[in-house]
């Protein structure tokens, strides 16, 4: 509704400003257009033409151009990002995470591929991902090698709270995982 009495306002002035011959003077204005005393804020006002009439300081639109400008921002991009960062597992289930191994145990997803690679101690975990919106995540079709090893309970629960994330959050440089608005399933510290 705006818009428009802006716009009939516009057409109004440049018509009854066309009568008067008067010098011509082309001004950028960010935001603002003057008016008798009144400011009036116009949304993504780029470029004005105005006219000035010898006896007043008021300023008539002959045109107006807009432009609008889509910004966009990729969820799983801060000082860390999602993907394409190397993250090391320290808390699953709410209890502190210390490899066994020489190997620390990590996440790493690749946003061109839509794949992860994981490792929670024995066998190489694989498999896609996808982020359905800002902040949601969802695993499918994980798989591991099949080593025996031992304590593969623990493995077991991380491949199953990896199938239950359905959300994520990255604060500083800590990775968590969500089952809806629960407490975290998995944090991971940044390694990158």
């Amino acid at each position: 509704m705006r818009k428009i009495f802006i716009i009939i306002s516009v057409v109004f002035l440049s018509v009854t400003s066309c009568q008067n011959k008067e010098k011509t003077e082309t001004a950028t204005e960010n935001d603002t257009i003057v008016n008798q005393d009144a400011t009036m804020v116009v949304k993504d006002t780029v470029v004005v033409d105005t006219t000035k009439v010898d006896s007043s300081d008021v300023e008539l639109l002959n045109k107006m151009s807009t432009k609008t400008t889509i910004k966009t921002t990729d969820p799983s991009k801060g000082k860390f990002a999602l993907a394409e960062t190397k993250w090391k597992l320290v808390e699953l289930n709410g209890k502190a995470v210390k490899s066994t191994t020489n190997k620390d145990y990590f996440i790493n997803l690749d946003s061109k591929s839509g794949k992860f690679a994981a490792y929670a101690g024995c066998n190489n975990i694989a498999g896609t991902f996808v982020m359905k919106a800002t902040g949601k995540l969802a695993f499918s079709k994980v798989i591991a090698t099949r080593m025996a090893c031992p304590n593969m309970e623990f493995e077991s629960n991380f491949i199953k709270t990896i199938e239950k994330t359905d959300n994520y959050m990255i604060e500083g440089k800590m990775l968590h995982f969500h089952k809806s608005k629960g407490t975290a399933l998995a944090k991971f510290e940044a390694v990158k």
